[in-house]
């Protein structure tokens, strides 16, 4: 099954290889006192990887991604 996918930032076409999550956790210590406790921030983010022409993948945040073609079909001709 080939699925391609508009990368919203450029509007390229790739292919759709799958999901996943992204992650990320930062400490900020902004006094004496926050040394002791430092507030903490993380957050997890989905992704989604793609590829291009060349076989080079990438990971894209999902929201930036629309789904353009399912097996040469548009998503909303498979769901009538």
């Amino acid at each position: 099954m080939a699925i391609k996918a508009k990368w919203k930032k450029n509007n390229q076409v790739y292919l759709f290889l799958g999901v996943g999550f992204g992650a990320y956790k930062a400490m900020m210590a902004a006094n004496a006192l926050h040394m002791i406790s430092p507030e903490v921030d993380s957050k997890e983010i989905g992704m989604v990887a793609l590829c291009d022409g060349k076989g080079e993948v990438g990971w894209v945040d999902y929201q930036e991604v629309e789904i353009v073609e399912i097996d040469g079909e548009r998503p909303a001709d498979l769901l009538r």
